[in-house]
């Protein structure tokens, strides 16, 4: 309370309590005032007759004249240096600007306090505030089919017991017909909000151009006032329904008027409802009651909202031929080892976003990965108890995606047999991330020249002569290669799909005449 009022409140108590015939000392010990105050205020109340019965004027206007502030009229050399500017003072103040703004763009410089004083002075301080309360605000028109706006409340707090629960409600408008509908929820999660609007839309059976919103977590990771950043769970829900998402800015509640003082209206609607029984029950009771509202004239428009929603039904675009799937959502920090978290099962990244919040969608058998509102990975679902972390060879690093069971020289090696593919992980893990793959290449390209036995069975005797060189192998398949060559029937030829056997081609000579002497 600012000292003016309260010394006009105080002056009043001691006139009524003088006309009322209480004593000196009773006033001045409930009041809590001195005899000098108690002696001035008596004074004026005999001057201007209150005490000989004329009526006191009404609250609040004030019963004397208001002192006058000698601080306030005594000149300085500052007033007389800002007066020179108080034109200028006045049309910015006027503009909308702050008196801070005003004070720092001034053209010369004076102590803030002297500043304030002089706006005080001359009866400036007030001009800032009128301005800002002084503009045209236009009419939102909507079109039949237009919108559906959409504003979260408060319904009441439900008892159970010695706990406490919020009960929410989803309130939406039909921006042309004005017709009211609401749903009655324990939270406005995201998974819990989807299902509300699409029961919304089930009920005005179409669809509408676009859904008209603030900023809740369920509708916008980031508010702004230019782009926010939508969630992609609530875009994805568009997206199968076919509207347009448009999340106002941030602080401006007049752009969604026709919603906003349906809040209470709602909660007024529910208030005769008695005890709480349960969700279903107070959902039926609030369908009740907005069936008679939507049956009368509206305030605004003079019409009935009943009536005009069966004008925007036929604006309204088709419902989808399948349902929503609602999927599962949760947001995660990307762990140390690349992995993030969702339903008790881990997914790779890429490391570049190894401790960032990401935002997981879950369906029945993919899920989705967000960062940012930007779709960054896609997994399908796990769905073996015995797995618990599915990781893609691109998100590892290189010597990883080496030795990983799927790669390309662990799949060669295996063809070729047990020991090569051994022998190649031992090869491929000894470079400590540097890989060398000469020698790996060099045991595989053995079968253009040998059969994958001999070069399995030199394999198995590097290992266990832990010999790891592919020089080893080379000599052992040789030695392996020279026994065949003496005793052919126990070591067939090498065969190969760039080798042919001599009778091939002795079988193609013969085709030819054998030229003569002589030709």
């Amino acid at each position: 309370m600012k000292p003016l009022t309260w010394r006009r409140l105080v002056d009043r108590k001691i006139v009524e309590y003088l006309v009322a015939g209480k004593s000196r000392r009773w006033i001045k010990r409930n009041l809590k005032i001195g005899s000098g105050r108690f002696e001035k205020v008596s004074a004026l109340a005999q001057q201007h007759g209150y005490l000989d019965g004329e009526p006191l004027p009404g609250y609040p206007q004030a019963l004397f004249p208001d002192r006058p502030d000698r601080r306030a009229e005594a000149s300085s050399d500052v007033d007389a240096l800002l007066a020179g500017h108080q034109t200028w003072i006045e049309d910015r103040l006027r503009a909308g600007w702050h008196a801070v703004t005003v004070f720092e763009e001034l053209p010369v410089t004076v102590q803030r306090s002297s500043f304030y004083r002089f706006l005080t002075r001359h009866g400036l301080a007030h001009l800032a505030r009128d301005a800002k309360g002084l503009r045209v605000v236009p009419e939102i028109v909507h079109c039949p089919g237009d919108a559906l706006i959409l504003d979260w409340g408060k319904l009441c707090t439900v008892r159970e017991g010695a706990r406490a629960r919020v009960l929410w409600v989803l309130v939406a408008v039909l921006g042309f017909s004005r017709y009211l509908m609401a749903r009655c929820v324990w939270s406005n999660d995201v998974a819990t909000t989807l299902a509300a609007i699409g029961s919304l839309l089930s009920e005005i059976g179409g669809v509408p151009l676009r859904a008209t919103s603030d900023n809740p977590k369920c509708f916008s990771l980031k508010a702004s006032r230019y782009e926010p950043l939508l969630n992609p769970a609530f875009e994805r829900f568009a997206g199968h329904y076919g509207f347009a998402i448009e999340c106002l800015p941030p602080r401006d509640p007049e752009k969604k008027g026709k919603v906003e003082r349906m809040v209470p209206y709602v909660r007024r609607l529910y208030e005769a409802h008695g005890a709480f029984v349960s969700l279903e029950e107070s959902q039926h009771y609030l369908d009740r009651k907005l069936l008679l509202a939507n049956q009368r004239s509206h305030g605004t428009t003079r019409r009935h909202p009943i009536e005009d929603l069966a004008i925007e039904r036929e604006h309204l675009r088709a419902l989808p031929p399948t349902a929503y799937e609602i999927e599962e959502i949760a947001t995660a920090t990307v762990r140390q080892d690349g992995h993030v978290r969702f339903a008790n099962r881990y997914y790779s990244l890429e490391e570049r976003y190894i401790g960032q919040e990401v935002f997981v969608l879950g369906g029945a058998e993919r899920i989705a990965i967000y960062h940012r509102g930007k779709l960054i990975e896609t997994h399908e679902r796990l769905s073996d108890p015995y797995r618990s972390k599915q990781t893609k060879p691109e998100h590892l690093k290189p010597w990883e995606r080496a030795i990983a069971d799927h790669s390309a020289y662990r799949q060669r090696a295996r063809k070729l047999g047990p020991a090569v593919e051994e022998l190649v992980v031992i090869l491929l893990a000894q470079g400590q991330g540097f890989i060398d793959t000469r020698k790996v290449w060099g045991i595989l390209s053995l079968d253009k020249q040998y059969p994958a036995p001999a070069i399995d069975s030199a394999c198995r005797q590097a290992l266990e002569m832990r010999s790891y060189s592919y020089r080893t192998v080379v000599h052992l398949v040789k030695r392996t290669a020279c026994a065949r060559s003496q005793d052919p029937a126990a070591h067939p030829a090498p065969s190969h799909k760039f080798t042919r056997d001599l009778a091939v081609y002795s079988a193609q000579l013969s085709l030819f005449p054998t030229p003569t002497k002589g030709e």
